[in-house]
């Protein structure tokens, strides 16, 4: 497939925020099926930038990343819990995670700690995040991506015959997205036959890992598509599972 010309741009504080590894204790029920599911959590470190410029400020929509629970059963659904720390005006959180804001408010640069709240339809987490405002003559242009600036992205592990959730990365287009497997990847034959699967929707990764998938390590790509058609494509970065 053809790749937009902006992927290569470094993601920055942002993927480095998100590179946590490993899962928490199973000790939760999955809504009625019977399988042990992770804890649901929301990302800690989680990071979303901006920019001013002396006259608009401007968010490219970005991903919240949550992890555990069911996701298969409902999906993630997001929102801002009562009494929470705002953020600044122009700014919005829709239902699937996408982060954005514009406008020509006159927001002064630094850092915004808000809380998030996360539900999979059973249960429900909240964490903090933090929006990073900095100064621009000229604002940025958009990129449509999603994380790029290395070759492997390990997300938290999975236990077999337990349910798996993950919520995956994109930036910049114009939501909401499209999520699609990557099938020209060759590297992809194990975590086909694993049980899980990327929801198109909603950009998660899950489902409940197979017996047969114990002690291997699942490898996948990614396709995101916008609501304009356009496209961001992993390239060469590949998502990793390690099953035990």
């Amino acid at each position: 497939m053809k790749r937009p010309c902006g992927w290569i741009a470094a993601c920055g504080v942002f993927v480095a925020a998100l590179l946590v590894g490993g899962c928490s204790a199973i000790t939760e029920l999955d809504g009625g099926q019977g399988q042990a599911a992770v804890p649901l959590s929301i990302h800690s470190g989680q990071v979303v930038t901006g920019g001013r410029s002396p006259v608009a400020f401007n968010v490219n929509p970005q991903t919240l990343i949550a992890t555990g629970g069911t996701p298969g059963v409902n999906q993630y659904t997001w929102s801002l819990p009562s009494g929470s720390p705002r953020f600044p005006a122009g700014c919005t959180v829709d239902q699937t995670g996408v982060f954005r804001g514009q406008g020509g408010q006159l927001v002064a640069s630094g850092t915004y700690p808000f809380v998030m709240q996360v539900s999979d339809g059973t249960r429900t987490a909240t964490g903090t995040i933090t929006l990073q405002v900095a100064d621009y003559a000229i604002l940025p242009a958009a990129i449509f991506q999603q994380i790029v600036g290395m070759g492997t992205w390990r997300l938290p592990d999975a236990q077999a015959n337990k349910v798996y959730g993950h919520s995956l990365y994109a930036m910049g287009g114009t939501p909401p997205y499209n999520w699609f497997e990557d099938t020209s990847y060759a590297g992809r034959a194990e975590f086909d036959a694993s049980g899980l699967s990327i929801n198109r929707a909603r950009g998660t990764v899950w489902g409940t890992v197979m017996n047969s998938a114990a002690g291997k390590t699942l490898r996948f790509r990614v396709v995101v598509r916008d609501s304009t058609g356009a496209t961001a494509e992993s390239g060469d970065l590949t998502y990793e599972i390690v099953v035990r």
